[in-house]
Formats: structure tokens, C-alpha cells, sequence
């Protein structure tokens, strides 16, 4: 999930720039700004298309209440800590 965040994260980031350079009229900013975009947006797709297993841990979570509800949503965080050890 984090590296999923930090790509996308990374994306805006280049985004932005393009988009300052495309703004400042800087040559072949408008291309660049298009692919940029494109990044990002097959990044955006592609994180909210494979959710982790700790988001289905995360959702099931709402189905409870009080401590159990507690402990479902720590062992989605625990989950998401350990796939962002890979």
C-alpha cells in the first residue's frame, strides 16, 4: 500500500513540474506534461484497481464495533506493514 502511495505520490510530484514548465512556456513542456499525466494517471488506476489485503481487512472492520473493530483495523495495519517490507 505505502509504495503504491509513494508512486503515486512521486507521479503528482512530476505532474507539477511539467505542469509549472508547460506554464512558463518552456519548448517540448506540453508533451512532456501529457506523458506525465498519462504516469500518473495509470498509477492512480492501477492503486485503486488492486486494493492490498489490508484494505479487504480494513472493510470488513466496519461490519464491527467497540474492540473488536479496533483489533480487525490493527491487523490491516499490520498486514500493510509487513507487504511494505517487500
Amino acid at each position: 500500500m505505502k509504495k503504491g502511495l509513494d508512486d503515486l505520490a512521486a507521479r503528482a510530484r512530476d505532474v507539477a513540474e511539467k505542469a509549472i514548465a508547460a506554464k512558463d512556456g518552456k519548448p517540448t513542456s506540453h508533451d512532456a506534461l501529457h506523458k506525465a499525466m498519462m504516469a500518473y494517471r495509470a498509477a492512480a488506476v492501477k492503486y485503486i484497481a488492486h486494493p492490498s489485503v489490508g484494505d479487504f481487512v480494513r472493510a470488513d472492520a466496519a461490519r464491527y464495533e467497540g474492540e473488536t473493530r479496533d483489533a480487525v483495523e490493527k491487523i490491516a495495519s499490520l498486514i500493510d506493514q509487513l507487504n511494505d517490507l517487500n
